[in-house]
């Protein structure tokens, strides 16, 4: 059995342009079972990159819970040995953990949340278990992939599977099915929301260049002002943004190219920023394209190695990354650093937080427009880069 803290999740990257996440043991080994099994049932069957690392990270709190409770899966499941009702229910209440690398070692940790306005200060206690979908998830791969390998060890030793022991898999199996939680509707009381006008004119203002409230160096403010108003006016994932081409955009009709470019060998990024959906081309106003040009002619063009490649957003730190694409970790980092210069907005900014702001903006403004609903629907699924008729924009 591996010692589940020298297991980690890393992308490799392969001469195509393939991004293959592994479980890699002491940074160089992938594990043969969790290897095989996301090959075989994600990637072969064209499941994205991230999908397979997501049953990956499962399989690592798999791990962690083996090896707290000293169960060998494999030398178990080789000899016909199953999880039990007692196991399945420890199994499951394990996967609620989120601190599970903590939890293993024993390390009781108490978190300190900065005082706003949202709250009185002092010491809190921050949620220590993940959500209930990410519970789902979770409880689902990992049952997926002890029936794959429970059936794969059995089959290797005896070749088939006799009904007596399918029976005892598929028990297993839904045992831990049933101990999923429910799958709750969001709601308009925990539903994800958007800034308040308040919020978002301190924003605006915040990132604008020059404003003695602009918490970035001068050879940053330009840049990070492009990247808040291309998510806070389109909409756009933070992995869209990140993987805009300047061949993207059409300066003489002011548009805009949200291309799904997976597996990009063009890309140097191990972790590959994409969009997720179809290919969509948005109407810009004569502002925005202004923004981009000017950083694209007034700054971009300063470092020489952005000249190597079409990639809008770059690396502007001073180092051997300069100049290069900007990672998803360098989007966060700017995020971060306007949070901290925002303390009225509690939860966290991030890039999908403006997402929801402009979508809290388009519903005000079909609103304030009467469009049907049918009408806004559809609109509304292009814009965001919505599948037509998925229920998503509704």
């Amino acid at each position: 059995m591996h010692d589940a803290n020298k297991c980690k999740v890393r992308f490799a990257k392969f001469s195509d342009g393939e991004r293959y996440p592994l479980m890699l043991y002491e940074r160089w080994l992938p594990l043969w079972y969790p290897t095989l099994f996301t090959t075989t049932q994600f990637r072969n069957v064209n499941k994205a990159p991230n999908t397979m690392a997501a049953v990956l990270s499962a399989l690592r709190v798999l791990m962690y819970w083996a090896q707290s409770s000293q169960i060998d899966l494999e030398h178990r499941f080789a000899r016909r040995l199953f999880l039990n009702e007692q196991e399945m229910e420890s199994l499951c209440s394990y996967l609620q953990t989120k601190d599970f690398e903590n939890e293993l070692q024993n390390v009781n940790i108490i978190r300190i949340k900065r005082r706003n306005e949202d709250s009185r200060g002092g010491i809190q206690l921050v949620e220590s278990r993940v959500s209930s979908s990410t519970q789902y998830i979770r409880i689902s791969y990992i049952a997926e992939y002890l029936k794959w390998l429970a059936t794969r060890l059995v089959e290797r030793d005896a070749r088939y599977v006799d009904t007596e022991t399918l029976g005892q898999i598929q028990r297993m199996t839904g045992g831990l099915h049933k101990r999923r939680p429910l799958k709750t509707r969001s709601s308009t009381v925990n539903a994800r929301k958007g800034l308040t006008e308040h919020q978002q004119d301190m924003l605006l203002d915040l990132v604008e260049r020059g404003s003695e409230k602009n918490p970035f160096s001068p050879n940053l403010q330009g840049r990070n002002q492009l990247i808040v108003h291309l998510l806070y006016y389109l909409g756009l994932r933070g992995g869209e943004l990140l993987a805009l081409r300047i061949s993207d955009f059409d300066f003489q009709k002011n548009t805009m190219l949200v291309a799904r470019r997976h597996d990009n060998p063009e890309d140097p990024r191990t972790y590959q920023p994409v969009a997720k959906t179809a290919d969509r081309l948005i109407p810009l106003a004569e502002s925005l394209v202004k923004l981009v040009s000017d950083y694209v002619l007034k700054e971009r063009n300063c470092f020489p190695s952005a000249k190597q490649h079409n990639f809008l957003l770059v690396t502007h730190q001073g180092g051997s990354y300069q100049g290069q694409p900007l990672s998803i970790k360098g989007l966060a980092k700017v995020f971060v650093e306007i949070q901290a210069a925002m303390p009225d907005k509690s939860g966290g900014l991030t890039a999908h937080v403006l997402r929801h702001t402009t979508n809290d903006l388009l519903s005000d403004l079909m609103d304030s427009r009467k469009v049907k609903p049918a009408e806004e629907e559809k609109l509304r699924s292009f814009l965001m880069g919505w599948k037509e008729g998925s229920g998503t924009a509704a």
